[in-house]
């Protein structure tokens, strides 16, 4: 008798089983052909689906007159109040896009309020939302919205890295960019995916100062040289000057990866894209970064000179440290030339190696003392100390010489 009871039970439960599939089966596709992923059904006041430009205002929106109101009077506790009103009203599945408008808006009056002891909380019921909306936003239809909601999440994963787990928000955050920049490039949006992907290698940079620096060094680079392949495709003087510094920065990288990997392969590599940076500058108008430029690559061009003892380099080496010199004379920050003036004395005195030793050292001496004199204490303490080394070395050089 158990048994028999055992089988009918078992019978009835598979019933129950297929019945509810079913139910579930004609309730899913009632969902589906109500509101579509890619095309939401907005049962408040209706939102334009054209897309604009990423740094323009965002479009008007009648649903969100009220919280944007307050978020321009600095209101944000009322906005968030008005904001979570909102929220109740709008469904999950039928309203999406509406729901990231307003999530993403929670986002930013958490980043906003995230100051004082409640900072760390803020930060993350922020990018909580901002998480969100970058779920409900569809790249396809609402690409601009997505890249928006994305840039905002990366900057707050920048911001919790300065409190809490350093390497992983850092991580985070790059990848976060390179999603966006991923987006920009599949919507044509040539701009936006620059953007982000410098912004990608602004963060390996910093991520290599916590965490496996040869490896994010080389991300950083390789963003940069993404950076620099799309804006070959645009035009205008805007994206002369944008490729101006992405070569600058990409060269910086390569000096700071040479530590770590490569060294003279990395060494070549920043030469040449602080060359391209150098071609792009125009002297009257970009006298400050020329400055800086030709002061760093000459210091490129002194560590190759090192290694190959190329009398090319150093050739090479004294004339961008006189040009930077000459650069100086305009409108440039003078730490900038205190350091064009240290190498230049780094220069004069492996040319003292070859040619007029003593003349050569005693110029060298006289640039090591102005820079020092320029580069005041506190300023720049680690490219100080490293001035007052050589000064010191070429003392006694110079005095060895007399003797």
């Amino acid at each position: 008798m158990p048994q028999v009871f055992s089988g009918w039970m078992l019978y009835l439960l598979i019933i129950v089983m297929v019945i509810s599939i079913i139910r579930i089966y004609y309730y899913l596709r009632t969902i589906q052909s109500g509101a579509p992923m890619d095309r939401p059904v907005i049962k408040v006041a209706p939102v334009p689906v054209l897309e604009q430009d990423l740094d323009a205002e965002p479009e008007e929106d009648s649903l969100l007159d009220g919280p944007d109101d307050l978020i321009r009077q600095g209101d944000y506790d009322g906005a968030l109040k008005s904001l979570d009103r909102l929220l109740e009203d709008l469904s999950p599945t039928e309203d999406r896009e509406a729901r990231g408008k307003v999530l993403f808006r929670v986002g930013a009056c958490h980043s906003r309020l995230a100051t004082g002891e409640e900072r760390f909380q803020h930060l993350l019921r922020a990018g909580e939302a901002l998480r969100e909306a970058v779920r409900l936003f569809s790249p396809a239809r609402f690409r601009n919205l997505y890249l928006r909601a994305l840039g905002e999440l990366a900057s707050l994963q920048e911001d919790l890295a300065e409190g809490k787990n350093p390497v992983e928000n850092l991580t985070q955050s790059a990848r976060t960019c390179e999603t966006a920049a991923g987006s920009a490039r599949e919507g044509g949006m040539v701009v936006p995916e620059v953007m982000f992907l410098i912004r990608s290698g602004t963060v390996y940079n910093r991520l290599a100062s916590h965490h496996e620096p040869q490896v994010n060094l080389r991300k950083a680079a390789d963003a940069y040289e993404k950076a620099l392949a799309a804006l070959e495709t645009v035009d205008g003087e805007s994206a002369i000057e944008e490729k101006m510094k992405v070569l600058k920065m990409l060269g910086d990288t390569l000096v700071k990866l040479a530590g770590y990997f490569q060294k003279e392969e990395c060494l070549i590599r920043a030469s040449k894209a602080y060359d391209g940076a150098l071609e792009l500058m125009d002297e009257g108008e970009h006298s400050q970064e020329r400055c800086v430029v030709l002061t760093n690559s000459g210091g490129v061009l002194l560590e190759l000179y090192d290694l190959e003892k190329s009398p090319a380099y150093l050739r090479q080496a004294l004339r961008y440290s006189r040009d930077a010199l000459d650069a100086a004379k305009g409108e440039v920050k003078l730490v900038a030339k205190g350091f064009a003036m240290a190498v230049m004395g780094d220069a004069l005195t492996r040319y003292a190696e070859v040619k007029d030793r003593s003349e050569n050292l005693e110029r060298a001496v006289k640039l090591y003392e102005t820079a020092l004199g320029i580069i005041k204490d506190g300023e720049e303490p680690a490219q100080r100390e490293r001035i007052r080394e050589n000064l010191a070395e070429t003392v006694g050089k110079l005095n060895a010489e007399s003797a």
